[in-house]
């Protein structure tokens, strides 16, 4: 079976936006498989930078289609608390980063991402096409 995914927004940009990229290719087969999960900070963060209306009901639409984690109470103290032990260790991280691992520890998923934030936190099961 294959792994739950959650992809971070750096690999939705590309994956509406470069349509030969690999990591288009790579969600397409998490998709395929049903393996591919959103949150709500994510859609926000990829529906706030399309500039046009048409085109971001587009992605809203293309988004529909995929698995939708929402976070509930625990998800948010657990993000909370995350972020306060990052911090006292010198590392500030956006809310949109702690909900999304905090929800992939608390649910056992593997995060999808090339952001550099999520090697801070080494519990954190890593996606990696081709592993």
């Amino acid at each position: 079976m294959p792994p739950d995914v959650l992809v971070d927004t750096c690999l939705w940009v590309p994956f509406f936006n470069r349509p030969s990229s690999f990591g288009k290719k790579t969600i397409d087969r998490l998709l395929d498989e049903d393996s591919a999960i959103v949150i709500g900070p994510i859609v926000a963060e990829v529906l706030r930078g399309i500039r046009r209306q048409q085109a971001a009901d587009w992605v809203v639409s293309a988004l529909a289609g995929v698995r939708y984690h929402e976070l509930n109470w625990d998800d948010w103290r657990f993000a909370a608390d995350l972020g306060r032990r990052l911090a006292s260790q010198g590392n500030q991280l956006p809310l949109s980063d702690l909900a999304l691992a905090s929800v992939a520890l608390r649910q056992d998923w593997s995060v999808y991402s090339t952001d550099p934030h999520f090697d801070l936190i080494p519990e954190l099961k890593r996606f990696r096409p081709g592993n």
